[in-house]
């Protein structure tokens, strides 16, 4: 199992306000999800109004694979003509068999503490969920 992690510093060149820049992300963001099925966070930037640093992350079976998963990403964010991608950093890290080996029996947590853990669900989602 590979793991590509990349943040990209992203400039918004049209935006004149906070408003502009974070509609040019949404879309963005919108429509990598959309194409990628993954989840781009802005992750800085967040109070200027042409720059945004946004991450993401994807998972694989190979190196080659999330090396072209990320390269593919980032090629489709810079042909949107949103922005200009200024820099990039990103990593593909693999974790194999050798590291699920540590893995310890995973054990159903009891009833009370399952309810304690839930508690910051609303109710209206609970309700939901019992129904579908």
């Amino acid at each position: 199992m590979y793991v590509g992690v990349c943040r990209f510093s992203f400039v918004v060149v049209h935006s004149h306000s906070l408003k502009e820049k974070r509609s040019a992300v949404r879309r963005l963001r919108d429509r990598v999800q959309q194409r990628f099925q993954v989840g781009l966070v802005e992750v800085g930037g967040q109070d200027t109004w042409q720059r945004a640093d946004l991450a993401f992350s994807v998972l694989t079976g190979t190196r080659d694979a999330a090396e072209a998963a990320v390269a593919g990403v980032l090629a489709f964010t810079a042909a949107q003509g949103a922005g200009e991608v200024t820099a990039a950093r990103h990593e593909v890290l693999a974790f194999g068999d050798d590291w699920f080996a540590a893995a310890t029996p995973w054990e159903k947590p009891a009833a009370g503490a399952a309810a304690a853990e839930e508690d910051w669900i609303p109710a209206s989602w609970r309700d939901e969920e019992s129904r579908g």
